[in-house]
C-alpha cells in the first residue's frame, strides 16, 4: 500500500513538473520569440543599413562602430524579447532623428504600460502638472500646477535623462525632452510611481500615483481644466469662423482624401468675403506630401509650385577603395558621400482659386514631417503667409522600411530637405516662427489659446 502511494506521489509528481516544464516553454516562447541568432542578426541589419543609407551620419558625435558593440553586448545578455526591442529602440534613438526608430513593434515583444490621471508638460524647462482627471479617486487637484522636482528617488531632470529619453526618438532636444514631458509618468500597467512636487504655494507635496489612466478610462471622463485649443479635433479638416475670419484647422495631412477636404473649405472660404484665414497646422503629424502641396497650392497665383530639393547619400566600393589614399575619394571612405537632388516644380491645376486674402499659420513644437514639407517649401517663398507659434518639430525625409524578425518594423531616414529657393539644409532645428508665442504655465491652466488669440489680434489690428 505504501508502495502504490509513493508510486502515485511519484506520478502525481512527474506530471507536475511536465506541466510546469510546458508552462515555462509557453511563457519563454511568449517573452522570447527571437534566438540569439535572431537578436544578432536584426541589431547588425539596422547597423548596417544605418552605415550606408542614414542620412545624418555626418552629424554624430560619436562612433558608430562603437555603439553597434556596445549594443550588441547587451543584446546578448537580454533574457526577452521586451528586453531586446528595448535595446534595439535605445539604439535607433542615440541617432537624433524622429523618422529614425523602431516603429512597430510585435506583441510579445511589447510591455503593457499605462498612463496616470494627470496631464503633464514641460513649461519654461520645467516639468509640471497641468491637468488632473475629474471624480477619479486616484487624483489630487492640489497637485495642479506643481512643478514635479524629483521622481522615484531622482531629481526630475536626471530620472528624464535616464529613464525617459532613451526610448524617445527626436531631431531636436526641444522636441525629445517636450515628449518627456508629455509622457512623463507613464510606466507599467498598474505600477506606481512616486515622487515630489513644489505646489503653487511653494509648498512640498509627495505623491504616489498610480498607471492606470487608460484602464479606467470611461467615455464621459472630463478632464480639468478644460481649454479652448482649436486643434483638439478628431477631424482631418475642420472650418471655424471669428465674424469675418476663417480659422482652417488641419490636423494631419493622410489619407489623401484630406485633399477633397481641403478643396471643400477653400471653396467655402473663397465663397465669402473675409478679412484674413488662419491655417492652424499645431499637433499636425503629416501624412502625404500629395496632400502638403495641395494646401501649398492655395497660397500662390503662380501656375507652379516649387517643392523642396533633397540631399541623400551615395555609396560606391570603388569610391571607398580609392579613398584610402586619394584626397577626392575621402569622402566615399569615410560613408559621408552626398548628392543633391534639385527642387520640383508641380503643376497648379485650373480648378484651384488661390486665396485672395491675408493668410496667417499657426505652428507648434508637434508640426511634423509632411506639415514640416509644407513649411519647408513656402517658407522662402516671396509674400508667404506670417507662421506664429513655436518652433515646429525639425524632422521630415522619406524613410526607409527595414522588416526585421518575426515582424518587428524599424525605419531609416534617407534624406534631408533643401529649401527650393535657397537650397539650404533643414537639419538639426525646427521652422522657426515669425512671431513667437510660448504659453506660460499661467496659460495652460487658464486653458487659454494665445496663439489663436495672437493670429486673431494680428487682423484686427492689421491695418493700424
Amino acid at each position: 500500500m505504501i508502495d502504490h502511494i509513493m508510486k502515485s506521489t511519484k506520478l502525481l509528481f512527474l506530471m507536475f513538473f511536465i506541466l510546469l516544464s510546458i508552462s515555462v516553454q509557453a511563457q519563454s516562447k511568449i517573452k522570447s520569440v527571437n534566438t540569439l541568432e535572431d537578436k544578432i542578426y536584426g541589431l547588425s541589419l539596422l547597423w548596417s543599413e544605418v552605415k550606408y543609407n542614414f542620412v545624418n551620419i555626418d552629424r554624430l558625435d560619436f562612433n558608430l562602430d562603437s555603439l553597434y558593440r556596445a549594443t550588441l553586448e547587451r543584446v546578448i545578455k537580454t533574457e526577452d524579447d521586451v528586453a531586446y526591442y528595448k535595446e534595439i529602440s535605445c539604439f535607433l534613438n542615440r541617432l537624433n532623428d524622429a523618422h529614425t526608430s523602431l516603429f512597430d513593434i510585435p506583441d510579445f515583444g511589447c510591455e503593457e504600460t499605462d498612463y496616470p490621471n494627470y496631464g503633464t508638460k514641460r513649461i519654461d524647462g520645467k516639468y509640471y502638472f497641468i491637468k488632473y482627471k475629474k471624480d477619479c479617486p486616484y487624483s489630487d487637484p492640489d497637485l495642479l500646477g506643481a512643478e514635479i522636482v524629483e521622481i522615484d528617488g531622482l531629481p526630475t531632470e536626471q530620472y528624464v535623462e535616464k529613464r525617459v529619453l532613451p526610448y524617445i526618438s527626436g531631431s531636436t532636444l526641444k522636441y525629445r525632452l517636450n515628449q518627456a514631458g508629455r509622457i512623463l509618468l507613464n510606466g507599467l500597467l498598474g505600477s506606481s510611481v512616486s515622487g515630489k512636487a513644489r505646489g503653487m504655494d511653494g509648498r512640498m507635496k509627495t505623491f504616489n500615483i498610480v498607471r492606470n489612466g487608460e484602464a479606467i478610462r470611461r467615455d464621459d471622463d472630463i478632464w480639468l481644466p478644460e481649454d479652448e485649443y482649436s486643434f483638439h479635433t478628431s477631424e482631418a479638416v475642420m472650418l471655424d469662423w471669428k465674424e469675418d475670419i476663417a480659422i482652417l484647422n488641419i490636423r494631419r495631412f493622410i489619407p489623401l482624401s484630406v485633399s477633397n477636404d481641403i478643396d471643400k473649405a477653400m471653396a467655402e472660404i473663397n465663397a465669402r468675403q473675409c478679412r484674413g484665414v488662419i491655417i492652424d497646422l499645431r499637433g499636425n503629424g503629416g501624412g502625404i506630401t500629395d496632400v502638403a502641396w495641395r494646401l501649398q497650392m492655395y497660397l500662390t497665383q503662380a501656375d507652379t509650385i516649387r517643392s523642396f530639393g533633397a540631399q541623400t547619400r551615395m555609396n560606391s566600393g570603388y569610391g571607398r577603395a580609392q579613398g584610402n589614399y586619394r584626397k577626392e575619394y575621402e569622402d566615399f571612405y569615410l560613408y559621408k558621400a552626398y548628392k543633391n537632388e534639385p527642387p520640383e516644380l508641380i503643376a497648379r491645376p485650373h480648378g484651384i482659386k488661390a486665396l485672395s486674402c491675408p493668410v496667417v499659420i499657426l505652428i507648434d513644437n508637434n508640426s511634423f514631417s509632411a506639415c514640416e514639407d509644407f513649411l519647408i517649401n513656402i517658407y522662402e517663398m516671396p509674400d508667404r503667409p506670417i507662421l506664429i507659434g513655436e518652433e515646429t518639430a525639425g524632422s521630415t525625409g522619406a524613410p526607409l522600411v527595414i522588416e526585421l524578425p518575426h515582424g518587428a518594423v524599424a525605419r531609416i531616414c534617407t534624406i534631408r530637405p533643401l529649401f527650393p529657393y535657397s537650397m539650404k539644409l533643414f537639419i538639426n532645428e525646427g521652422i522657426i516662427p515669425d512671431i513667437e508665442v510660448t504659453p506660460t504655465l499661467q496659460d495652460v491652466l487658464g486653458g487659454k489659446d494665445i496663439v489663436l488669440e495672437k493670429a486673431l489680434y494680428y487682423f484686427r489690428h492689421k491695418s493700424e
